[in-house]
């Protein structure tokens, strides 16, 4: 299966609508458009003109002089026109000198060579699927059927294994606990929730989705996009839902793994499979202190993945525990509806702020992105640097920077200023909650969070931040730092058990030995993040091993299994949705 494209009919399409094709035109970003310009044209004289005015993967067009952008989207529209007049184009790929030089003036930065060969996959460069499955030698339909696969879990990695594995022929089976595809983003659907990765960006490179309603959207929308994929690629009706997962077991005899589910009504099945790949993730299991007095409380008590259905929070006296991922979208979601909104803080995370958060995507930039060949690949492509190693130099350690507790290095140490220097603005004259809400450590030590609007919300007459653990929680209200603060309802934003990868299966390898015998319950590691000694034919990612400081993680080019481009980023201790 490839991905759909026919560019002749994309330049048709375009130059049918003169009108549409000068307003897409004139408000879709200039730097995917001269990169459309020069991929139709092959002409590259704007590159070296361009170059000194791109400022990074998020600086669109805020830089480039407006005489030199009118120029480049009139010469754009005359190629579309003039392309089509003549019947069309051949598609063509830039050569590694000439795709070196686009993407050094994308992202206003001499991007090293080593990058290139994961750029011509991850373009798709119009829809040519770079990672599509391809046999290097005929196999025969029986040998094909003779490695039937199993996985576990229909989320992201679940669907993307599927696509790849319906490609090669091989036959699956998936098992989803839930009753619907989506994974986390189906559990969790609090009040705000979304992603903090830019749509375009996260989402697979084997089906860019042009119709992203908002550069960061919210999760109905991830739900709706991985809903299309299942259905789109033909997978979901080899999903078995409602059935968890409980044991897996190795025959070594038969080379095959023994696996048993439990259904919805407490039925046990089981299956055979040569492979066994779990793709279960690490943000499905909540997480909630074991607080003395937790089962008294009167009112509702929930983890944020747990939101109930029709929950009424107007006028009620709500305390939100957490300060993470999670929490900082559910807060300002809710704090016009409750009477006041107590938040408990444990650890303080560093919080930025990105212009096109709250941003709907424009008709222009998602006409263009249907429409003008390679824009899409192109826009998607400097999310991608910007979102990833476009800021690999803020986070290698100086180990002459004379101090590590606070920063990094030079340019780590300016992030962090000009990071107090936001939270100083959106505090306005309260001034007194920035020593509390600036963390100790480095920029990045722990996950980056975006502003949903937290620090102006902090700043409301019915908020109140409460530095400290919850001691113990009671009838009425919990406890913190000896003070008790009531509540009508408390919400436990504490994040998931994000390092027991695999629990609570039961996963037993050659000679029975359990993979938690080998990890323990907070270190799991595997070849190359895939593949575990003793536990022949499983397969799972690791996506994060880092060391005991939290900063020190080691960041290197990844590229993620199943062709979904998500970068990793150590977990905070609050958890969250990425």
């Amino acid at each position: 299966m490839t991905i759909p494209f026919d560019l002749n009919r994309k330049l048709q399409e375009a130059a049918a609508d003169p009108e549409a094709l000068r307003r897409a035109v004139a408000g879709a970003h200039i730097v995917p458009l001269l990169m459309s310009y020069v991929h139709l044209t092959g002409d590259r004289s704007y590159l070296p003109i361009v170059r000194p005015y791109v400022h990074g993967g998020w600086d669109y067009q805020q830089s480039i002089p407006r005489e030199l952008q009118e120029a480049i989207r009139t010469d754009l529209v005359a190629a579309i026109e003039r392309l089509a007049r003549k019947g069309g184009a051949v598609h063509r790929e830039p050569s590694r000198e000439e795709l070196k030089e686009m993407i050094d003036t994308a992202c206003g930065a001499d991007v090293p060579e080593m990058y290139l060969p994961i750029f011509y996959e991850e373009t798709c460069f119009g829809g040519r699927d770079y990672r599509a499955f391809s046999w290097t030698r005929p196999v025969p339909d029986e040998d094909r059927e003779q490695c039937p696969v199993l996985i576990v879990g229909a989320g992201f990695s679940g669907l993307a294994m599927a696509v790849r594995l319906k490609q090669a022929g091989i036959p699956f089976t998936i098992l989803e606990k839930n009753d619907e595809v989506g994974g986390t983003w189906y559990e969790n659907r609090y009040p705000g929730v979304g992603v903090d990765t830019p749509c375009h960006f996260y989402s697979f490179s084997l089906l860019p989705n042009p119709e992203w309603p908002d550069y960061f959207s919210k999760g109905s929308e991830i739900l709706a996009y991985l809903k299309r994929i299942a259905c789109q690629f033909g997978v979901r009706e080899r999903i078995r839902f409602n059935e968890e997962v409980v044991s897996a077991r190795y025959d070594e005899a038969r080379a095959r793994w023994i696996v048993t589910s439990r259904g919805a009504d407490g039925a046990a099945h089981t299956y055979e499979a040569k492979v066994l790949v779990s793709a279960v993730g690490i943000l499905n299991r909540p997480r909630i202190p074991q607080i003395p007095g937790i089962e008294r409380f009167r009112g509702p008590l929930f983890h944020s993945a747990r939101w109930p259905e029709r929950l009424d929070l107007a006028g009620k006296k709500v305390v939100l525990v957490g300060t993470g991922a999670s929490a900082i979208q559910i807060g300002p979601a809710i704090v016009e509806q409750v009477s006041s909104l107590t938040v408990v803080q444990r650890s303080r995370h560093w919080i930025i702020r990105h212009p096109m958060y709250h941003e709907a995507v424009p008709e222009a930039v998602r006409w263009a992105s249907r429409h003008i060949p390679y824009y899409l690949d192109w826009f998607r492509f400097q999310l991608f640097w910007a979102a990833s190693d476009g800021f690999y130099d803020t986070l290698r350690i100086d180990p002459n920077w004379p101090d590590l507790d606070h920063s990094l290095n030079a340019a780590n140490a300016k992030m962090r200023e000009e990071l107090i220097a936001y939270a100083r603005s959106e505090l306005g004259e309260r001034l007194d909650l920035l020593e509390r809400v600036i963390p100790e450590y480095p920029p990045f030590g722990k996950r980056m969070l975006r502003d949903n609007g937290w620090y102006r919300m902090l700043c409301r007459s019915n908020v109140e931040l409460v530095e400290g653990a919850v001691e113990r929680i009671e009838e009425g209200g919990l406890v913190v730092g000896g003070r008790t603060i009531p509540a009508d309802v408390i919400v436990m934003a504490t994040g998931f058990d994000a390092h027991r990868i695999l629990a609570p299966m039961d996963i037993r390898g050659r000679g029975g030995k359990a993979i938690r015998d080998l990890w323990g319950d907070d270190d799991p590691r595997a070849h190359l993040g895939i593949t575990v000694p003793g536990f022949p034919q499983l397969l799972h990612p690791l996506w994060a091993q880092y060391q005991s400081r939290p900063w020190r993680k080691r960041f290197l080019p990844q590229r993620m299994s199943g062709s979904l481009h998500l970068r990793c980023a150590p977990t905070n201790d609050r958890g969250g949705l990425g």
